[in-house]
């Protein structure tokens, strides 16, 4: 079974599929390759998550690293009847914090400047546009406190469930909706503020 098939497969559904489920008991009973097929079909979800949360190359490397030291060593714990890549973003979420508290550092961002910002918007395509849109978005996620931050990259931007990042997070489904609306607000608020400059 080549990594490819693996990761085909975990794109089609949202429940662990039936190769992935294979791949990772036979991960569990000793087979290395099998778990390296599991760590290719797997790392660039781990790798654009940690991104989203660190936005350092040098710390993704480290959470890549770390993330899948731990699934080595916990795979056992994983339980079958859950979507195996839930789980995973749940291991990848607390690497990424225990960097974040080791590290004690947040992404620092040049400040933008105005006037030049808009004079090169009014003569962009589309696409640049689009892209500066993205920034400023970015730039207002990494505004909020760490628990609204995961939830709303955990929800709107890598797409999980309510009740998945709820649980990747530990916390209640309905906290999980507050932190989202509180995120989402202020993510506009300071997008609008931004623009008001």
């Amino acid at each position: 079974m080549t990594a490819e098939a693996v990761l085909m497969t975990a794109e089609e559904t949202t429940a662990t599929p039936t190769i992935l489920l294979a791949t990772i008991r036979a991960a569990r009973s000793g087979d290395h390759r099998a778990f390296e097929d599991l760590m290719i079909a797997t790392q660039r979800y781990v790798a654009n998550l940690s991104w989203r949360i660190l936005g350092d190359a040098e710390e993704v490397k480290d959470a890549v690293q770390e993330t899948f030291l731990r699934v080595f060593r916990h795979l056992k714990r994983y339980d079958e009847t859950r979507d195996f890549h839930a789980w995973l973003a749940r291991v990848t979420v607390n690497v990424c914090r225990d960097l974040n508290r080791r590290r004690r550092k947040r992404r620092v961002f040049a400040p933008l400047d105005e006037a030049s910002t808009h004079a090169t918007i009014e003569r962009v395509d589309d696409d640049v546009i689009a892209r500066a849109e993205v920034a400023l978005v970015t730039r207002a996620i990494d505004t909020l406190p760490e628990r609204e931050r995961l939830a709303i990259i955990l929800r709107d931007i890598d797409g999980l469930s309510t009740e998945e990042v709820a649980e990747i997070l530990g916390n209640k489904t309905s906290t999980v909706r507050v932190q989202l609306k509180n995120a989402r607000a202020k993510v506009r608020d300071w997008v609008e503020s931004w623009r008001k400059r």
